[in-house]
């Protein structure tokens, strides 16, 4: 950092993904975008907000970039999209700001440096978006899969089965199938699997698995005659990908982290990301829209802090924050206490309002499930006890 910019590194995966999807080059898309946005209102007291360096950490080599960048002490803050996020531990000790694609429970818990698209989070803890979807589509079986090789995955699909469990007779439901063993990206198919489902009834399935097996997935339920079972996915917010598969996810539900593309929520963020991405030529992506909010916080810590400001200052400020949500993107989070993963039944660290914003695929094309002026479904989250949800925005 000097005089004339602020400048970022920006630590992420592009070789050796196993996913095959675009997550380093997507979210630094994003991260360009906001930067550019804020340097043509002239920066930040002064400063040119940059991207300084991209390091590839290749899968398995996120630590040994962390431990770079804190070696080169030559930048004010990183930036974190990977899949293994080892290095987040070296960076939240070393004082270093940290702006992470957060879906890393455990690398994330009680670090106050380190700063996600979305909060601290209980993976084991149950949650009614997957029981609310599950009535919204009033199926009655429901199947819940998840990989054997991921700990991440594991951890999921038995939240989701719990969840079904816990509200089983509020929305008419029950599982019908579980297993969390399968292998990564199905790489022997599924079909006796497919076919173990439908001799149990199975009507609406839910995965913690990347788009890739969703597609093996919809593919061999259509093969087998079960092409209007409805699939829940985590991953498949990609709308290349989802118009190139035309109709075969029809009726679908998929659910971004974020105030979504198709709403129509008057969001002056969102307008400036999709305006800013046009003129820049990048295409719009989960990714790019995480590298957004990543750099929205970065700018927030550093503006907060006020004009004489370092590292420690810029935290401080950021957790000082107990409403903080991207301009509207993403459901409130109260920085002060968020870091800390909240536990089953206790609002202490959590969010205020449990939230989704699902949207539903159709011809290959997305829309959102609530109104598109309200995207959002919130509950209480003071209380598990089931309720019909709010249909909210954020922001404004």
């Amino acid at each position: 950092m000097d005089d004339e910019e602020i400048a970022f590194a920006v630590i992420g995966i592009r070789t050796l993904n196993p996913l095959g999807t675009c997550i380093l080059d997507c979210y630094l898309d994003g991260i360009e975008a906001y930067f550019a946005f804020r340097n043509a209102e002239g920066g930040l007291f002064g400063r040119e907000l940059s991207v300084g360096y991209v390091l590839d950490d290749e899968l398995f080599s996120n630590q040994v970039r962390a431990l770079e960048v804190i070696s080169a002490d030559d930048v004010f803050g990183v930036f974190n999209a990977t899949l293994i996020a080892n290095g987040w531990g070296d960076l939240n000790d070393s004082g270093i700001p940290t702006f992470a694609w957060n879906i890393h429970a455990t690398e994330s818990a009680n670090r106050t440096n380190v700063f996600g698209h979305i909060a601290a989070m209980c993976a084991t803890c149950t949650q009614r978006a997957v029981p609310y979807t599950v009535k919204i589509a009033g199926a009655a079986k429901v199947a819940s899969l998840g990989y054997g090789v991921s700990e991440n995955s594991k951890v999921c699909t038995r939240a989701v089965a719990d969840s079904i469990d816990l509200y089983s007779a509020n929305i008419g439901a029950e599982m019908a199938y579980f297993n969390d063993s399968l292998g990564y990206g199905l790489p022997n198919g599924i079909a006796p699997e497919v076919t173990q489902m439908k001799e149990l009834g199975v009507d609406f399935i839910s995965t913690c698995m990347d788009l890739n097996a969703m597609k093996t997935m919809a593919q061999e339920l259509s093969r087998q005659g079960m092409g209007d079972v409805v699939l829940y996915h985590p991953n498949t917010y990609n709308h290349p990908f989802v118009a190139e598969a035309g109709d075969l996810f029809d009726g679908d539900f998929v659910t971004p982290q974020f105030l979504p593309f198709e709403a129509d929520a008057d969001n002056a963020m969102q307008e400036a990301f999709i305006d800013t991405m046009t003129e820049l030529g990048r295409d719009l992506s989960e990714l790019a829209m995480i590298g957004w909010i990543n750099a929205d916080a970065a700018y927030t810590a550093v503006l907060s802090a006020g004009p004489v400001f370092d590292q420690k200052s810029a935290i401080d400020a950021l957790n000082s924050q107990t409403d903080y949500d991207a301009g509207g993107l993403i459901v409130p989070i109260d920085w002060s206490r968020q870091h800390v993963p909240p536990v089953e039944g206790d609002a202490a660290n959590d969010y205020a309002l449990e939230c989704f914003a699902p949207v539903r695929m159709s011809g290959g094309a997305l829309e959102t499930v609530a109104d598109p002026a309200t995207p959002w479904y919130c509950w209480d989250n003071t209380t598990l006890d089931w309720a019909e949800p709010t249909q909210t925005v954020f922001g404004g």
